[in-house]
């Protein structure tokens, strides 16, 4: 759903129907069904044949906002902070040096108005607490830009304090 309309939560899979069927009772013990409408809007738009052109400009935009964070990062963070150049998907991972926590600085880049997803949050056995999980497939170029000066800022803090 992430590359039609992320706010729809269905996906569309070809499979063996064995596997069909199981997929069909776990995502019913997630949310019981997807809304009919829902699914019907997105079996005609796949039917129409837009989604061919729709999956096109969708990339071409979402590059263009990867490779804006990318720069950005490049440009902003201090050295010792390192992060990942995604391929597809919508995020990317930033990782701070192993002597500052993410949890931690949380409340600062809170205080720059800027916000992540705690890394920690994806570790069950207490991992990732100098890593971050940022987004880039809602805020414009510039806004993307402005975002990584600020969350640098605060990661630029955070080291001057250790």
């Amino acid at each position: 759903s992430k590359t039609f309309a992320p706010g729809l939560r269905i996906g569309v899979i070809v499979a063996h129907e064995q596997i069909i069927k199981k997929m069909e009772i776990l995502k019913q013990s997630l949310d019981l069904c997807s809304s009919s409408l829902n699914q019907l809007i997105a079996a005609e738009f796949l039917r129409s044949g837009h989604f061919e052109k729709h999956i096109a400009l969708v990339k071409k935009v979402y590059k263009t906002k990867k490779d804006t964070m990318l720069a950005a990062l490049e440009k902003y963070m201090p050295e010792g902070v390192t992060w990942t150049r995604p391929e597809g998907g919508l995020f990317l991972w930033v990782k701070l040096p192993e002597s500052m926590s993410a949890d931690d600085m949380f409340e600062d880049a809170i205080r720059e108005n800027v916000a992540y997803v705690i890394g920690s949050a994806f570790h069950c056995d207490g991992s990732g607490k100098n890593t971050m999980r940022l987004n880039f497939s809602y805020a414009t170029p510039a806004d993307i830009d402005e975002g990584i000066k600020r969350l640098a800022t605060a990661v630029k803090k955070r080291l001057v304090l250790k």
